[in-house]
């Protein structure tokens, strides 16, 4: 009898509780992506963001509950309004939030007007500068990455590196540390995160009904 109520609570619970996946998030940066195609910008870019397992659950505006299926994606899409000024918008897997303006960093300008550099240069894996094969402390799995799109004139390339290449978080110095954080990629990464963060800390992020 207990289990039988447990399995009814469970279903009670499960009304109005979505779940979404990647391919969720990725259908909505599309159209979003297509909607720029449509309206001329020339320039646009975004950033997805994810650690593998992490899972996000979230109250909608409606009082729903929504959470991530396996892992939680969250997507930044950034295009330009003019020379001094562009566009964010943030996509997840419980949907689409409301665009908000932002002045353009002066790493931000940087990496629109040196685009060639952008495009060639790469982030180097992370490289011990020695080899330990007894240090068990020195081994963790780590799975949080950044994934960028770059979409210059109708010209398309991808970006991507996990968060572990920048540091020095092992027992021995990452060789490739000092490099991949001279990288404009990287400056770019640096100001976008600080401004999601100013953003997220002070509430700026709405989601779309």
């Amino acid at each position: 009898m207990k289990k039988m109520l447990f399995f009814f609570a469970l279903i009670t619970t499960s009304i109005g509780f979505a779940q979404n996946d990647e391919a969720f998030v990725d259908a909505l940066v599309a159209q979003k992506m297509a909607e720029l195609e449509m309206q001329q910008h020339p320039e646009y870019f975004l950033r997805k963001d994810y650690c593998d397992g992490n899972i996000q659950m979230f109250i909608m505006p409606d009082g729903k509950h929504c959470a991530s299926k396996s892992t939680y994606y969250t997507v930044y899409v950034f295009w330009k309004e003019d020379e001094d000024m562009m566009k964010v918008q943030k996509f997840d897997n419980c949907g689409s939030f409301i665009p908000i303006p932002l002045g353009i960093s002066k790493n931000m300008k940087k990496a629109l007007k040196e685009k060639q550099d952008l495009k060639t240069e790469d982030v180097k894996p992370y490289k011990s500068e020695k080899v330990d094969n007894n240090a068990f402390e020195n081994m963790s799995v780590q799975s949080c990455q950044k994934e960028y799109r770059f979409v210059f004139d109708g010209a398309v390339f991808e970006k991507s590196f996990k968060e572990f290449d920048l540091t020095n978080d092992s027992k021995y110095k990452n060789v490739n540390a000092d490099h991949n954080k001279s990288l404009l990629l990287i400056k770019l990464d640096n100001d976008i995160s600080e401004m999601i963060k100013n953003f997220e800390e002070s509430g700026r992020f709405f989601r779309e009904k």
